[in-house]
């Protein structure tokens, strides 16, 4: 008996292990990176590496304020996001190096994003609190993702005007191109929200809500719960 629980353990655990540990090591990086930068006195680059450090604790602000447990690939995902645009995009220079970096970076955190929103509304959805139909349901992540990204475009903004940075690279045409690649990805999260819910023939929604439930069981109807395993 102990010997199968253990092998169960280990075959359902490790993957989220493996993640949560690259999580960390992708925050600590970004630590590193904001230590350098105040020692050699680079403030600008200090106060974005606080930025990007804070940001990776997004997941964990969501589960704290709703009373839920996300997947842990949401953490994980978010943290790789942040270090591909700081340590990657700007103190390597992939920005300069790939023309199609920013455009990846965008559209890959509008997805997240999207698919974090699609879970909130997918609770409120299977517990019946609120009566929707599946085009709700996948519009609501939708405008979840891209009034994140509208967000990090004003935050953006506003750096670049009241203190001089130069976030916007290229002004308008940045700012138009980020809001439009975000748009994309928060149209593919929603698209697989919207499959799942009216087909359930979605993959990676499946998958992730699954995860979900399992995580929150409390949130959801017994009966339902079991008849999703």
């Amino acid at each position: 008996m102990a010997a199968d629980f253990k092998k169960l353990y280990l075959r359902t655990d490790w993957p989220d292990r493996i993640q949560q540990w690259l999580a960390v090591l992708l925050q600590l990086a970004i630590f590193a990176l904001l230590a350098t930068a105040l020692f050699k006195g680079k403030w600008f680059l200090a106060f974005t590496a606080a930025i990007v450090l804070a940001l990776t604790f997004l997941p964990a602000l969501i589960e704290h304020q709703l009373g839920v447990l996300l997947p842990v690939e949401f953490s994980f995902f978010t943290c790789l996001i942040l270090y591909g645009s700081f340590g990657l995009g700007e103190v390597q220079g992939f920005y300069q190096k790939f023309w199609w970096w920013d455009l990846l970076l965008h559209s890959s955190s509008a997805f997240v994003m999207g698919m974090i929103g699609f879970l909130l509304v997918y609770v409120f959805y299977m517990t019946q609190r609120i009566r929707m139909a599946p085009f709700y349901v996948a519009l609501v992540s939708f405008c979840f993702a891209v009034t994140l990204g509208t967000i990090w475009e004003i935050v953006e903004f506003c750096l670049d005007w009241g203190f001089g940075f130069n976030m916007q690279k290229s002004g308008i045409n940045d700012t138009m191109t980020d809001l439009m690649v975000d748009g994309l990805g928060a149209l593919l999260a929603a698209w697989l929200g919207y499959n799942y819910v009216k087909d359930g023939d979605s993959l990676v929604a499946d998958r992730l809500v699954r995860r979900f439930v399992e995580k929150n069981p409390r949130l959801f109807k017994l009966t339902w719960f079991g008849r999703l395993r």
